[in-house]
Formats: structure tokens, sequence, C-alpha cells
């Protein structure tokens, strides 16, 4: 009986790494296809931020909302509709003739990665541990580096920036139906479903201590994270003039790096406490950041893409490892919902307005963008460390 147990669990560990890589496949495609589509549909660079506003709209849709939606529809049932979703939104990138098509198709590949990205971490931080989480996201890095690969290869080959689209898409439906096949495997004991369940109201999650703080924490880590991958194709080719097949590469280097270093730190984090880990992996993304902005040289630059890369990779997974902890089992649907969706309003916000910057201020500016965004990461991390560990010790006092 053990014997099964244990194969179940393992297949359930094999099947949420397929659904990391789902949701990671179409995150890398968009930075290097957006200087080919911006031509076809006739809009400006900085229209990228119309793109990403609309994403996340859809994002918020699902993501806000996952501790009911995971309270109603089972988890296996809604990674398969959302997959089939995100499949679905990718080929319409491809065939849309009219930037408001796109928009729209934007909107629902937001819609299908929130519910996936919520209700998997949800699931996760319930589940697993800080180093099997962080193996996960590592699988998120492995979806994010083969779409720049499939690409910047199409590319090369003499094909079209749409066509990684289509291959996507298709990967994605197949996925979907990957996830049918295998619901049981996503039903839990009912000892577990109480991990599951969320507050009874919004409300009483948003008054807790620290909730907006972390929100603050996860906008700016995803909108360095997305900020680095959406624009550093762009910065090489049109500004430190390398060629599209070596700055596709560079691109790829870095969505490597994150899955790397989310596999070296699931390596760590089996010795090494999370609190402790997570102040130098933030260290090393400022001195990575601030490498790419002296841009003293290609080699120099590259080593400060690797650095972001691999010291971003723990932050994300790490954090929602340790909710259940700071905020309690009853909570952890609703926060983690929360904290996803101020993940992707990050994510949109901060590189939209890096493009709006280039106005003003030429391509150069998004990556003292990035340092001082990693400055503010590492400093507000660090506040609401010392905050926690004091509400800790009150408490401590209270039951002595």
């Amino acid at each position: 009986m053990q014997k099964q147990h244990l194969n179940k669990n393992l297949i359930l560990i094999i099947i949420s790494y397929l659904a990391f890589i789902s949701l990671g496949l179409p995150d890398g495609l968009l930075g290097i296809a957006w200087p080919f589509m911006n031509v076809k549909f006739g809009v400006p660079l900085d229209a990228l931020g119309i793109l990403l506003i609309s994403f996340v709209a859809g994002y918020l849709l699902t993501s806000l909302a996952n501790g009911k939606i995971m309270a109603k529809i089972p988890l296996g049932i809604l990674l398969a509709l959302s997959c089939s979703l995100t499949g679905l939104s990718l080929l319409g990138y491809a065939f849309a003739n009219h930037w408001y098509m796109v928009i729209i198709m934007s909107f629902f590949l937001g819609a299908g990665g929130g519910a996936i990205d919520a209700s998997i971490n949800t699931f996760a931080a319930a589940h697993f541990s800080a180093s099997i989480v962080n193996w996960l996201h590592a699988f998120y890095g492995i979806g994010a580096t083969t779409g720049p690969l499939f690409i910047t290869w199409m590319l090369v080959h003499g094909q079209q920036w749409y066509d990684g689209y289509i291959l996507v898409g298709f990967i994605q439906v197949i996925l979907s139906i990957l996830f049918l096949i295998t619901l049981r495997y996503w039903k839990v004991n009912a000892d577990k479903k109480e991990k599951l369940a969320p507050a009874t109201k919004y409300l009483e999650t948003l008054r807790m201590p620290l909730v907006w703080l972390s929100f603050i924490i996860f906008f700016l880590y995803t909108g360095l994270e997305i900020g680095v991958g959406q624009w550093i194709f762009t910065i090489l080719t049109k500004s430190r003039h390398l060629s599209e097949g070596a700055a596709g590469l560079w691109v790829s280097v870095y969505w490597g790096s994150l899955t790397v270093g989310r596999m070296l730190f699931g390596v760590i984090l089996t010795k090494y406490p999370v609190h402790k880990m997570l102040i130098g992996a933030l260290t090393g993304v400022v001195v990575g950041a601030l490498l790419l902005t002296l841009d003293l040289s290609n080699f120099i630059s590259l080593i400060g893409i690797i650095g972001i890369g691999i010291f971003n990779a723990p932050v994300f997974p790490s954090l929602i490892s340790i909710t259940p902890k700071r905020v309690g089992e009853k909570h952890v649907a609703n926060v983690i919902g929360f904290q996803v969706s101020a993940a992707m309003i990050g994510g949109a916000l901060l590189p939209g307005f890096a493009g709006f910057m280039i106005n003003y201020w030429g391509l150069e500016v998004i990556p003292k963008i990035y340092l001082v965004e990693a400055i503010l990461l590492l400093g507000i991390y660090l506040i609401t460390s010392k905050i926690h560990d004091t509400i800790k010790e009150r408490v401590e006092c209270k039951s002595q």
C-alpha cells in the first residue's frame, strides 16, 4: 500500500512538471516574436504594453478567483480546460490578421495561464517541499527556454515567427489531453483537502499583516523576470547590434539559466534555510543587473544576464513554498491567488513602463530600470522578514 502511494505521488509530481512546462512554453515566445509582430500589425514597439495589459486582465480574471474556482472545479479538469484555452489562444496569435484580434487572444491566453499558475502553485505549496517546488518551477524554465529555441530555429531557417506559435499551440492542446487522461491522480485524500480550502472571505485575508508587502515583492520580481525576457532581444539587436541569431540564443540562455538555477537551488534547499538562501539570491540579482547595466563588454553583459536568471530562479517558488507557514492553511488559496495576480500585474506593467520610457531615454534605460527593481526587491524582502520575525516573537511571548 505504501509503495502504491509513493508511485502515485511520483506520477503526480511528473504530471506537475508537465503542467509547469505547459505554463512556460508560451512565455518565452513573445520576446523573440515581438519585433516582427509589431511590423506586421503596424504598431510601435511600445505597443507591447497594450498586449501585456490585455494578457494580465485575463490572468487576473482567473488567478484572483483561485480560491473559489478550486472549490468548485476539480484540479485535473481545471488544468485540462486551461491548457486547451492557452493552446487555442496561441493558434489565434498565429492566424490573426488584425491587431485587435491579437489583443483578444492575449486576454484568453492570460486567462488560461492564470488558472494554471494559481491552481498548481496552491496545490504544490500544500503538498510539496520548497525543494520540490523549485524543481517544479525549473520545468517552467524548460518550457520558457524551449519556446525561444523553437522560434529562433525557425527564423534562422527561413520560417516565420507565427510558425513557432502554431507549434507551441498544438503542444498545449496535446498536454490538455494528457491532463484529461490523468484526472484521477489529481484527487487528494479528504485530510488534504483542508489544505486547499480558501478563506471564507477575501477581506479576511487582506487584513493579515505582510500580505500587501508580499504582493509588492511578487509584483517587482515578476516584472523583472519577464521584463528581461521580453526586452533583452530588442536591446541586443537594436542597441548593442548583435545578430538576430546570437540575440535569440542569449534569450534562451537567460530562460535556461532560470531552469538551471531552480535545479541548483532545489538541491541547496535540502541543506540550507529558505530565508538565508533568498537573501543571497536577491543580492546576486542586484549584481547581475548591475553588470548588464554597465555594458562593459558583451561577455560581461552575458554574465549579468545569466546572473539575473540563476539568482532570480529560486525566488518565486521559495516564496510560494513558505506561504502556508506565514499565512496559515486556511488562507493559502486566497493569498497565492493574490500573489500570482500581483506577479502578473508586475509582469505586464513594469515591462510596459520600460517600453514607455524608451521614448524619452532610449533602449539603454531598460537595464537601469532592472537594477532599480532588483534593489527594491532585496530591500522590501528584508523589511518583510524583519516584520515577520517580530510578529513571530510576539506570538511566542503570548503563548508562554
